[in-house]
C-alpha cells in the first residue's frame, strides 16, 4: 500500500440511529436542537464529507455549551479538526487531543472514542507506530458501545499502520476483512477507502494493471452512492498507476482535474500527493523543468504541515531527479532532508533503503567510494528487516521488485570498483530468494491441508464452471477475489534468510566444462558475471530497455515461425557471443533477468547456428538455487518410485476445458483441442523408465487422483496436460486435470497448492503450454517452475510459448529414451537437435527448457524392466494439430 494516507472516513456515531434517519433531517429541520444537528453531522462525517460537517458541528458544539453539557460539546469541538488538518502541523494537534483526553469530559464514552478517532487518523498521516496503538483502542471501545462497523473500520486502519511499519502479513488480513465487512454489509464509504487502499498498495508494489479494478471499484461506489466524499486516495492512485503503464495523457487529465477539487478546498496533504504524481508523470514524458517544479512545490506543502512520509517520499524522487541531470550538490542537499525527514518516524522504513541507495549514487559521482559502500550496505540491510516480514511468495517478490533499484546500484557501484566476489553476493541476496527459503525449509515442514478457505475456492471454481449466466459469472469471480485475499498466510516470518551461496562455493559446484552466466539489466548499463571454476568476469551489456524489447520482439518472432536472424545474431552477441568463457565450455547455466525469463536462449543465432548447436543451454532462478538443488540431487533416495505419467486429454471436447477455465479468470474465447498423442507420450516415457510406474489416463486422469498418490515418492513427475497461466494473478496459474464428478477438487492444480506439495522429485516435466511463462522482476520469474522448484523438485522441464501436439511427443520420446544415458540438461538438448536435424524449426522445439539442476543421470545404472500399470479413461485415438495453452 502506498505512504500516503488521505483523510480517513471513521466517526462515532450510532450506526442504527444514522441509517433509521439518514433523511429525516431534510424533512424536518432544527436547527436549533443540538442533538439533531449533531446527528446530521455524523452522517456527513461517517461518508467522509468533514468539511461540510464541520460548521454543523461548530452550531452544535455551541450550544451543547449553552445548555452546559460540556462533554457532548468536546464531542462536537475535536469533530471539527478534520476540516482544517491539513492546513497546520500536526504534531502540535495530536498533543491537543490528547491533553483533551485527559479532560473530565472525555470519561464520557462516546466523547473519548471521538477523540481517538480523531487522534487515530492524523496519527495515521504523521506516525503510524502511534496511530497502531490509537486504532487498537478505538477497536477495543467501539466492540463494547455495539459499534460494531466503527470496529471493522478502525480494523482497517490498522491495517494500513501495519503495512507502513512493514507488517504485510497483518496489513493484508485486516484491511481485506474490513473491505469484506464494507462490502458485504453496506457501508460504501468504508468500501470505498478500503478499495481504495488495497488498490494504492498494489501501485506501490508496481502492480499497476491488478490496481486498476479495485481503483476503479473505489470511484464507480463514491460516484454513485448519494453523500459519498470524492475518493481521493482512489484517484490519485489510478493517475500513479496510468502512468506506470504509459497512459500519460489519461493521467494528466484526471491529476488536473483532481488538482481542481482539492484545490478549491484548500486541502494541502492531496495537493502534495497529487503534485507528487503529476511530476512523475511529467519526468517519464521528459518534460524535466515541470516535474522539478512540482515535486519542489509539493516538499514546500510537506514542510506547511510536517508531512514527513511526503518529504521522504518526493525529497527521494527530487534528488533522483537532479542527479539525472548532473546537479550533484543540489541532489545532495535534497536527499539528506529526505532522510531527516525519516528520523521523525523511525519506524516507517519503506522508503529510507531507496533514499539511502539514491545518496550512494550520487556519492559515488563524487568520488566517496567508502561513504557510499557504506551507505549501499545499510540500505541492503534494511530491505532484509522489511522482507523479514514477508508472508508469502508473491509479497517478498513484490518488495525486492519495488526495491530493485537499491540491488542494481549497489552491484553497479562494486562491479565498477572490480568487488566481483561481492557484487554477486548482493544479486543473490535478490535472486531466487523465496525458491532458496523453501528448499531449506521444505523437508521440515509439513504440507499444510486444505483449509476451509481453499475448500470454498473449489466450491467457486465449481459454480463458476456450471454456469453460463455473464451477470453470475461477473459475481462469482468476484467471489473468488475476495476469498483468495483471506487464504491463510504460509508465512515466511521467523525463517533466517538464507545466506546467498558464496561465489567459492558455487564455482566448486560447477563442473570442468561448465559455466554460469548471471544477467543483472539496469539503465544505463546492465551486466552479464561470467563464472567458472576457476574465474569470474563481468561484461558490459546494452540497457535494460534496448535488451528487453529486442528479446520480446525475437520471442515474438520465434512464436510466429517466422524468427528474425539479424535480431537473434544481435542478442547472441550481446548476451553469449561476447564472453570468451562461453566460447570455452560447452554447459551453460543461465540466471536469467526481466524479459530475458521469456527468451529462447537455445534458438539465439550463433553466425548460420544456432546456439543449441554447439552448447547445453539450462536455466536456474539463481546462484543459490544451483547450489541448494545440487545439494539436494546428491541426498536423491534412489528407492523412491520411478515415475507417474499423468495424461488427462486424450479425448475432450473444447467447450468443457473453457467451461473448467472460467473457474479460473473468466471466459475464454480460445482454441481448446484434444490431445490423443499424450497417451503414447507418458506411456512411451513410462515404457523407457524403471518400473512399476503409474499412469493416469482420460477420465482417471482426475486432480483428486493425482494428489492421493504418494507424491514424495516418485523421482519423475510426466504432466501432459493443459496448461493457464494467469500473467496478473500468477498464483491463479494451474495445469488442467480432468473433471469429477463429485466435486472434491475443481480440476485446477493451482500455483498455490504446488507451492505446498513435498516432493521428492529428481525430475517434474511439464508437457503443458506457456508452463514457463510469468510475470519477472529483480526477485526472477514467477510461475508453474518455481511453484514446483518449491515443493521439492530438483528440475523442471517447462515451455515458453504454446505447443503443437505431435512434433511435442516426438520430442518427448527422444528426450526419456536419451535420460537412460544422458544427464537432464544433455537428454533433453539431443531431442531438440533431433527435430532441428529433421527439418524443424525453432518454433517447435526452442519452447522446451530445463529449469535447476542440469546434471546427473535421473537413474543411473538402472535397467528398466516392462510392466507398467496403467489406469485408463477413453482415449481417442485420431491426430491432432496443436497442442494450446
Amino acid at each position: 500500500m502506498r505512504a500516503r494516507i488521505a483523510v480517513p472516513l471513521l466517526t462515532a456515531g450510532a450506526i442504527l440511529a444514522i441509517s433509521l434517519s439518514y433523511h429525516a433531517y431534510r424533512e424536518r429541520p432544527r436547527p436549533d436542537d443540538p442533538d439533531w444537528l449533531l446527528q446530521r453531522a455524523d452522517e456527513q462525517a461517517w461518508l467522509n464529507q468533514w468539511i461540510d460537517a464541520a460548521p454543523v458541528y461548530h452550531r452544535a458544539e455551541l450550544l451543547f455549551q449553552q445548555r452546559n453539557e460540556p462533554a457532548r460539546a468536546l464531542y462536537a469541538q475535536v469533530s471539527q479538526m478534520m476540516a482544517t488538518s491539513e492546513t497546520s502541523s500536526f504534531a502540535p494537534q495530536i498533543a491537543s487531543l490528547s491533553d483533551d483526553l485527559q479532560l473530565p469530559a472525555a470519561r464520557d464514552p462516546e466523547t473519548r472514542l471521538r477523540i481517538l478517532i480523531i487522534r487515530g487518523m492524523l496519527e495515521t498521516n504523521y506516525d503510524a507506530g502511534l496511530a497502531t496503538k490509537t486504532w487498537t483502542e478505538v477497536g477495543e471501545l467501539a466492540r463494547k458501545q455495539n459499534h460494531f462497523m466503527l470496529a471493522s473500520r478502525a480494523m482497517g486502519e490498522e491495517g494500513i499502520a501495519a503495512f507502513l511499519l512493514g507488517d504485510v502479513d497483518g496489513a493484508q488480513a485486516k484491511v481485506m476483512k474490513a473491505y469484506l465487512v464494507a462490502k458485504y454489509l453496506g457501508d460504501p464509504a468504508a468500501r470505498v477507502r478500503y478499495a481504495s487502499v488495497y488498490g494504492a498498495g498494489l501501485v506501490a508494489l508496481k502492480k499497476y494493471d491488478r490496481a486498476l479494478k479495485p481503483l476503479d471499484e473505489a470511484i464507480r461506489v463514491a460516484n454513485t452512492t448519494p453523500g459519498v466524499a470524492y475518493p481521493s486516495i482512489a484517484t490519485a492512485s489510478k493517475i500513479e498507476a496510468l502512468g506506470g503503464l504509459g497512459r500519460y495523457q489519461e493521467a494528466l487529465m484526471l491529476a488536473n482535474d483532481a488538482m481542481a477539487r482539492v484545490t478549491a478546498r484548500h486541502l494541502n496533504m492531496h495537493i502534495s500527493e497529487l503534485l507528487r504524481i503529476r511530476a512523475g508523470i511529467y519526468e517519464r514524458t521528459e518534460q524535466a523543468k515541470l516535474a522539478t517544479d512540482d515535486y519542489q512545490a509539493a516538499i514546500d506543502i510537506g514542510k506547511k504541515v510536517s508531512d514527513w512520509r511526503g518529504l521522504l517520499q518526493t525529497g527521494g524522487s527530487l534528488a533522483a531527479l537532479y542527479e539525472k541531470q548532473g546537479r550533484l550538490e543540489d541532489a545532495l542537499r535534497t536527499i539528506d532532508d529526505a532522510i531527516e525527514a525519516n528520523k521523525q518516524i523511525p519506524d516507517e522504513l519503506y522508503f529510507l533503503p531507496r533514499n539511502l541507495s539514491i545518496k550512494a549514487r550520487i556519492l559515488a559521482r563524487m568520488g566517496k567510494t567508502g561513504e557510499s559502500n557504506t551507505l549501499y550496505q545499510k540500505s541492503a540491510d534494511l530491505i532484509d528487516s522489511l522482507l523479514a516480514h514477508a508472508p508469502t511468495a508473491n509479497v517478498e517478490r513484490e518488495l525486492i521488485t519495488s526495491l530493485q533499484q537499491v540491488y542494481a546500484g549497489y552491484f553497479d557501484s562494486l562491479c565498477t570498483q572490480n568487488k566481483l566476489a561481492e557484487a554477486f553476493r548482493i544479486i543473490e541476496n535478490a535472486r531466487g530468494r523465496f525458491e532458496a527459503e523453501s528448499l531449506e525449509h521444505v523437508e521440515a515442514a509439513p504440507p499444510r491441508p486444505a483449509s476451509e478457505i481453499d475448500q470454498k475456492l473449489v466450491r467457486l471454481n465449481l459454480a463458476l464452471l456450471n454456469t453460463d449466466d455473464p451477470a453470475r459469472r461477473a459475481i462469482i469471480v468476484d467471489q473468488i477475489g475476495d476469498t483468495e485475499g483471506r487464504l491463510p498466510s504460509e508465512s515466511l516470518e521467523g525463517r533466517t534468510a538464507v545466506d546467498p551461496v558464496s561465489l567459492a562455493q558455487l564455482q566448486a559446484d560447477l563442473g570442468p566444462k561448465q559455466i554460469l552466466v548471471e544477467y543483472v539489466l539496469d539503465d544505463p548499463r546492465s551486466y552479464a558475471l561470467a563464472i567458472t571454476r576457476t574465474a569470474v568476469n563481468r561484461y558490459l551489456l546494452p540497457p535494460k530497455q534496448t535488451i528487453e524489447q529486442e528479446a520480446s520482439d525475437y520471442r515474438s518472432s520465434v512464436m510466429q515461425r517466422k524468427p528474425d536472424a539479424a535480431t537473434g545474431q544481435r542478442l547472441f552477441q550481446q548476451l553469449l557471443g561476447n564472453i570468451p568463457e562461453y566460447k570455452r565450455n560447452d554447459e551453460v547455466i543461465l540466471v536469467p533477468d526481466g524479459e530475458l525469463h521469456l527468451l529462447p536462449f537455445s534458438a539465439l543465432n550463433d553466425g548460420p547456428h544456432y546456439a543449441i548447436e554447439s552448447h547445453t543451454l539450462a536455466v536456474s532462478p539463481s546462484g543459490t538455487v544451483f547450489h541448494l538443488l545440487k545439494e539436494r540431487e546428491r541426498a536423491l533416495d534412489a528407492k523412491s518410485r520411478p515415475y507417474v505419467g499423468v495424461a488427462a486429454w486424450t479425448q475432450v471436447k473444447p467447450s468443457t476445458l473453457e467451461r473448467i477455465l472460467r473457474g479460473v479468470n473468466g471466459p475464454k474465447e480460445s482454441e481448446f483441442v484434444p490431445l490423443p498423442e499424450s497417451r503414447e507420450e507418458v506411456e512411451t516415457a513410462g515404457a523407457d523408465l524403471p518400473k512399476p510406474s503409474t499412469i493416469l489416463l482420460g477420465a482417471d486422469a482426475t486432480e483428486t487422483r493425482f494428489k492421493d498418490l504418494p507424491l514424495d515418492q516418485y523421482q519423475v513427475l510426466h504432466l501432459a496436460l493443459h496448461g493457464y497461466v494467469d500473467p496478473t494473478y500468477p498464483d491463479r496459474s494451474a495445469l488442467v486435470f480432468a473433471p469429477e464428478k463429485n466435486g472434491q477438487n475443481d480440476g485446477l492444480l493451482q500455483v498455490r497448492e504446488i507451492r505446498r506439495m513435498r516432493l521428492n522429485a529428481s525430475l517434474v516435466t511439464l508437457s503443458a503450454c506457456d508452463t514457463g511463462v510469468g510475470p519477472a522482476g529483480a526477485a526472477g520469474i514467477n510461475n508453474l517452475v518455481t511453484a514446483f522448484i518449491d515443493g521439492g523438485a530438483r528440475s523442471v522441464v517447462s515451455t515458453l510459448w504454446e505447443l503443437e501436439d505431435h512434433s511435442t511427443t516426438r520430442l518427448m520420446t527422444n528426450f526419456y529414451a536419451n535420460l537412460k544415458t544422458e544427464s537432464k540438461a544433455q537428454a533433453l538438448r539431443d531431442a531438440q537437435l533431433e527435430l532441428l536435424r529433421a527439418g524443424f524449426g525453432p518454433y517447435y522445439w526452442a519452447s522446451f527448457e530445463l529449469v535447476g539442476d542440469p546434471d546427473n543421470l535421473v537413474f543411473a545404472g538402472s535397467n528398466p524392466p516392462s510392466s507398467s500399470h496403467v489406469a485408463q479413461g477413453q482415449v481417442m485415438l485420431q491426430q491432432t494439430g496443436r497442442r494450446p495453452l
